[in-house]
């Protein structure tokens, strides 16, 4: 039986690709839930945020999830894309909520190693595995892969800008001001990467679609 899964996985990309979501979107709820519960303990606002952002990205993995299948019209992923694009637009508001309560107003709690750990492995889990995955997937032209793709490398990067935001208020001494410029620059960053990304896809999904309109024409 275990043997049949494995050479399922590896034959069949659809199976491979919904289980990968599946399990992300697990570990992507756990997280939301760890974040939102180490928020009322401490009174962490950024964590709080945080947990909100993660549950929002859980909701466009679902969607994903669901429109998974070989028999999808191209014109229903590629609006899936479109939305999925728009999505991420309007989520990218938490992360400037985010930076606003927290970067400018110089905002910051110490944490528990086990937190900073915690959030750590999550976050160079996932980079690692959208890293690779992008690799691995990078010529496919699969509409609802890239979508998976994209809100992989956007979950990691702003993983990354938590930890380190996390790091520095639990483990520097006196890195008020390399704070001050460190997490500006790097949420900037972020931010920049957030709405290059949803830009494009909303200007690939609508391209394409015209494209479909002026071959019917």
């Amino acid at each position: 039986m275990n043997f049949a899964i494995v050479k399922r996985i590896k034959s069949d990309t659809h199976f491979r690709i919904k289980l990968l979501l599946c399990l992300s979107l697990s570990f992507n709820l756990a997280y939301s839930v760890f974040l939102f519960a180490v928020s009322q303990l401490q009174d962490e606002k950024w964590f709080f945020v945080m947990s909100i952002y993660y549950a929002l990205l859980s909701i466009a993995r679902g969607v994903l999830f669901m429109q998974i299948k070989p028999e999808k019209k191209l014109r229903s992923k590629l609006k899936t894309m479109r939305v999925c694009g728009c999505f991420l637009l309007l989520i990218n508001l938490a992360v400037s909520t985010l930076i606003f309560l927290l970067v400018f107003r110089n905002y910051s709690v110490k944490h528990h190693e086990i937190t900073v750990i915690t959030l750590a492995t999550y976050t160079f889990s996932t980079l690692t595995l959208a890293i690779i995955g992008s690799v691995k997937y990078v010529k496919r032209k699969e509409t609802v892969y890239s979508c998976v793709k994209f809100i992989s490398l956007i979950s990691a990067s702003v993983s990354i800008l938590t930890l380190t935001n996390t790091m520095l208020a639990t483990f520097g001494e006196n890195t008020e001001k390399l704070r001050s410029i460190i997490l500006p620059l790097l949420s900037i960053a972020v931010s920049v990467f957030i709405v290059a990304t949803s830009v494009f896809m909303i200007r690939q999904a609508n391209s394409k679609l015209k494209d479909i309109r002026n071959e019917k024409e």
